[in-house]
């Protein structure tokens, strides 16, 4: 395993700081967000991979029923960001 970047060593003791007081899972999931898009992994397999979260979130974790609707709802808050960046 390579040794991580000093800002990286950094931000992950932040994060575990912040889990260890705290436990939320979407604020640790934002910061290595940050911490990935800043990297230099490769754009358009982490735009995959984020897509195939939503996915999974809501084939996981959202009621059956509700599976057609966050969908769609999921589709639109993406463009909606996409515009408000000027794009689409």
């Amino acid at each position: 395993m390579l040794d991580p970047s000093p800002a990286l060593g950094a931000l992950i003791r932040e994060v575990e700081a912040q889990a260890a007081e705290k436990p939320d899972p979407v604020a640790i999931l934002v910061g290595m967000l940050k911490l990935v898009i800043a990297s230099e992994a490769d754009p358009y397999l982490l735009s995959g991979a984020l897509v195939e979260g939503i996915a999974s979130t809501i084939v996981r974790r959202i009621p059956d029923e509700k599976h057609g609707e966050v969908g769609v709802e999921a589709v639109r808050m993406l463009r909606d960001r996409l515009h408000a960046y000027g794009i689409v």
